[in-house]
């Protein structure tokens, strides 16, 4: 996977947006989503296990013509990463996933400057829809997925992350 950056200022600290895979990442994906959904909700083992294993299965077909991968790093910590699905783009378009940003970097723009370089790589490749799937109860993930003009499209009741939430589909036409 290719590495390139891009430079944002963010309050105190610089914060970078690198693209594709560095040693790491990850296990720090993994990691980012196990702590926070197991502080937001109590999940355990079998939600961070499973958040894992499907960034691996990603990161081993990702392709870097129709997938993206981006992670935000201020100073030497990665502090948040977001991906996009585009090799297996469907009627829905393109899935957004994988997006976290380490709740001791909010406030920062790390959230939004990673969530508007993913939306402006659809643009770029010509993708017209993206999706993405989020657990109601998260006001500021919500919030910034409306900001950006994403809207709810359906909800369906979960378990598989040790706890039972409904999910929420949202959608964005480009």
């Amino acid at each position: 996977m290719e590495t390139s950056a891009i430079r944002v200022p963010a309050g105190p600290a610089s914060l970078e947006i690198r693209r594709g895979y560095e040693p790491g990442l990850i296990g720090r994906v993994g990691e980012l989503h196990g702590r926070y959904y197991a502080m937001a909700w109590g999940s355990g083992a079998p939600f961070e296990i499973l958040i894992t294993r499907e960034f691996c299965d990603f990161v081993e077909h990702y392709d870097p013509e129709n997938d993206l991968v981006l992670s935000a790093h201020i100073g030497p910590v990665l502090a948040g990463s977001i991906s996009m699905f585009g090799q297996h783009q469907g009627p829905d378009g393109v899935q957004l996933r994988f997006f976290l940003v380490d709740p001791a970097y909010h406030g920062l723009g790390a959230g939004k400057a990673l969530l508007f370089a993913a939306l402006d790589w659809c643009r770029e490749r010509g993708f017209h829809k993206v999706f993405l799937w989020t657990v109601d109860g998260l006001p500021q993930s919500r919030g910034l997925y409306e900001k950006a003009g994403f809207r709810v499209t359906k909800r369906v009741p979960d378990d598989r992350y040790t706890v039972l939430r409904e999910n929420l589909k949202m959608e964005l036409t480009l």
